[in-house]
């Protein structure tokens, strides 16, 4: 296993260095109460079809382009509204995923930004049960 994984990310258990030990964390009283405000949702979801059909457009226009210099524009238009659409979900995330174990104890960080080895407050702890956690000053992304 230890081709694969470093033994200081291995538990103990299963002989590796790392003293990590699985602990459930209970859900937080109103962690998912912005499922609950269907007007904010539907507003979310009516600018991401907007970007959806922008999307689309660009890509059917980059299939289209009749060069390759008007093709490269067309394809940098259309990877600008991918990433418009990648950084969009997070906005609407709160409002149609249920918060899970994940959120809670921190690998699932604001924006999406996984933390594979999390440190050991949990994110629920820093959390007030409505909206995530702020992320670091130096977290950019």
């Amino acid at each position: 296993m230890t081709e694969f994984v470093d033994l200081d990310k291995l538990p103990k258990e299963v002989d590796g260095n790392s003293d990590w030990e699985y602990r459930y964390v209970e859900p937080i009283e109103g962690e998912n109460a912005k499922m609950s405000d269907t007007a904010t949702r539907d507003e979310l979801l009516e600018v991401r079809e907007q970007l959806v059909n922008e999307y689309e457009l660009a890509t059917l226009e980059w299939l289209n382009a009749s060069d390759a210099e008007k093709a490269a524009a067309v394809k940098d238009r259309r990877n600008a509204i991918a990433a418009k659409l990648r950084d969009d979900y997070w906005n609407l995330d709160p409002y149609l995923r249920a918060r899970s174990l994940f959120d809670r104890i921190g690998m699932i960080q604001p924006g999406g930004r996984i933390e594979f080895y999390p440190e050991e407050k949990s994110f629920a702890a820093e959390s007030n049960g409505n909206t995530p956690a702020v992320a670091p000053e130096d977290d950019v992304d």
